[in-house]
Formats: structure tokens, C-alpha cells, sequence
């Protein structure tokens, strides 16, 4: 599946390996009520969450900036054929090269992949299975990874203490390290001319965001700082899957704080579609915009009896 926008003269392109109800609410998201998503439900569903399986839906993607000179992908997916513990995740097929192709970006023409961090989910497209062997796709680009996520991972793979992190590492990072293709940054090292990653930890030690700017815009690729749009709601909240909680809550409502002051169009990782989301403060609290959407916490939530989220005040109604 493919879905773009213009910014300027620069594409942004969404390609996207599957969409579906693929976590559980309680597992992935545990802290916000399920009474909560009811509340909001009418715009939740189908793009964000599933009522009847009480299931989160997610983007397995890769994300595009196409210009004249430069085709950049920011994380690259899930990949084909490649093992993993997720049953969504493993040992899938698709067509997301030849989509690559078909919008004028096959694999040779890519000049940059940058990565947030190094989660499987956001690295299998580094490489190929070449006759049992995984090669780079990507073969005239530099690859980018955080310095603080390398050293992290490569430290714990050395150790035997990666866990299900491991595979991805060796069959989908490494492979890169051994080809002489994969470059370090630290925060504030602008890549490729227009992406200024910035400090995310949490979700995992290196993570970053990405600011884009570019004709009138400001985007950020938010990487898993966010993974739904009822975070906003309720920042205290981590997913299932962040390493270090404080950190990540610290970096959830810096993100939010800067998205709602600066007026930035916010794109999380795993979220479907090129609109974007849009924060906006409201007196003590945050919501999300999404196309026409508008994403408000209930006052009857209050009235139901149920508490907000680590002493956490409900966001009010936004108004209109």
C-alpha cells in the first residue's frame, strides 16, 4: 500500500507492509482504561483501534522523502522472510520493493536510510536473503543508526542478553556494520542535509526523532514515542515495549509539549496515513488532531468513576 503528499517539491511517500488489530489494548498500552477508547470510539475505529477484539491497530512501514537528489527511507520495516517471535512479523512476504520501484525508488536509488532505533520492526528492510545470505537492499546507500542504540545493542548481542532483539540485530544490522555501509550520529547531527534527529530515550536507550522543515513545514518522524493517538490523552502511559518508563514519559510530553507550541505535524511510527497528527494544548492537558478528526477525553469518564492515569488530570472537551 502506498500513500504520499507533496511538501514543496519533496515527496513524502508511506509504504505500508500490512495494517491491522494487531496488539491487544490491555497488553501493549496497560493503564488506560478500555472505558476510555469507548468514549472515543466514533474516531478511533478502524484506523486505531478494533472494539470488538479490543486490539490496537498498527502500520508495519517505511517512510519516504523523495526529492530531486536524494531519496531517504526513515526506518525500514518488517522485511521479508525473516524470523521472528511476533506471528504478525514473521517470515513475511510482500511487495514493498516493488512498490519502491513503482514510485521511482528501487532499491540502487536509494541514497539514505536513517534509522530512530533498532527494534526489528524498524530495520528489516536493511537487507535481502541473497542464497541464504543477508545482503544489503540497499546497496548505494549510507545507513544511519543512533550511536547510543549500536552501542546498547552490540554490547547485550556480544553478552548473549539481547533477547528478542537479537535476531533482528544479526540478520538485519550487522550485515550492514559488515559491509562498511553503517554510520553512527549523535543528536543535533543533521543527516543528509535535512533531517536533525533529536534525543528520544525510552522506548530504547538511543532512540531519536527526526525534524524535517522544509517549504513552510514542520514534520517530525516520531519514531515509538508514540504508538496511539490516546497517549496524547494520557502521556504517562508507555507502551508495553519501552525499556527505560521514566525516560520514555519524560520524552513523551516533551514531544507533545513541543508539537503543540511549534504547530508540527507529528508522524509516529506505526501510525496509517500522510495527514499527520496535530497536538494542541487545551488549558492543562493536550489532544490530537487527525484530518477532521479531534480526539477529546470525556468528562463522564469522571462520573463512570475512572481515575486518571497516575494522578494525571483528564484532558477537557475540546470545544466546536
Amino acid at each position: 500500500m502506498i500513500r504520499s503528499r507533496k511538501i514543496g517539491e519533496v515527496e513524502l511517500i508511506q509504504v505500508v507492509e500490512f495494517i491491522g488489530p494487531t496488539h491487544d489494548l490491555d497488553w501493549m498500552l496497560p493503564g488506560i482504561p478500555r472505558s476510555a477508547f469507548d468514549a472515543n470510539a466514533l474516531w478511533l475505529e478502524p484506523n486505531f483501534w478494533m472494539a470488538r477484539t479490543n486490539r490496537l491497530v498498527f502500520a508495519m512501514q517505511l517512510w519516504l522523502l523523495k526529492a530531486r537528489d536524494r531519496a531517504i527511507l526513515i526506518d525500514t520495516g518488517v522485511g521479508n522472510g525473516k524470523k521472528r517471535t511476533s506471528r504478525h512479523q514473521t517470515m513475511i512476504n510482500t511487495p514493498a520493493l516493488d512498490w519502491l520501484a513503482a514510485i521511482g525508488a528501487p532499491p540502487d536509488k536509494i541514497t539514505h536510510v536513517v534509522h530512530t532505533h533498532l527494534h526489528g520492526d524498524h530495520i528489516g528492510w536493511n537487507t535481502r536473503d541473497d542464497g541464504g545470505r543477508w545482503v544489503p537492499t540497499f546497496p548505494n546507500a549510507t545507513y544511519f543508526a543512533p550511536a547510543d542504540d549500536w552501542t546498547a545493542f552490540k554490547t547485550q548481542h556480544d553478552a548473549g542478553t539481547l533477547g528478542v532483539h537479537d535476531a533482528p540485530f544479526v540478520d538485519s544490522v550487522l550485515p550492514i556494520a559488515d559491509a562498511g555501509l553503517l554510520h553512527f550520529f549523535s543528536p543535533c547531527e543533521e543527516i543528509a542535509d535535512c533531517l536533525l534527529p533529536s534525543a528520544a530515550p525510552g522506548h530504547t536507550l538511543g532512540q531519536v526523532t527526526f525534524t524535517f522543515r522544509h517549504a513552510g513545514e514542520h514534520c517530525i518522524f516520531s519514531a515509538d514515542v508514540l504508538h496511539s493517538p490516546m497517549q496524547v490523552l494520557f502521556p504517562k502511559i508507555n507502551s508495553r515495549w519501552c525499556e527505560r518508563p521514566d525516560a520514555a514519559r519524560r520524552t513523551r510530553l516533551a514531544l507533545i509539549e513541543e508539537a503543540a507550541r511549534t504547530g508540527a505535524t507529528v508522524y509516529p511510527a506505526h501510525a496509517p496515513g500522510v495527514e499527520g497528527w496535530h497536538i494542541v494544548r487545551q488549558a492543562d492537558a493536550f489532544a490530537v488532531r487527525i484530518g477532521d478528526a479531534r480526539a477529546t477525553a470525556i468528562r463522564a469518564l469522571a462520573v463512570a468513576g475512572v481515575p486518571a492515569p497516575m494522578s494525571m488530570p483528564l484532558p477537557k472537551t475540546i470545544g466546536g
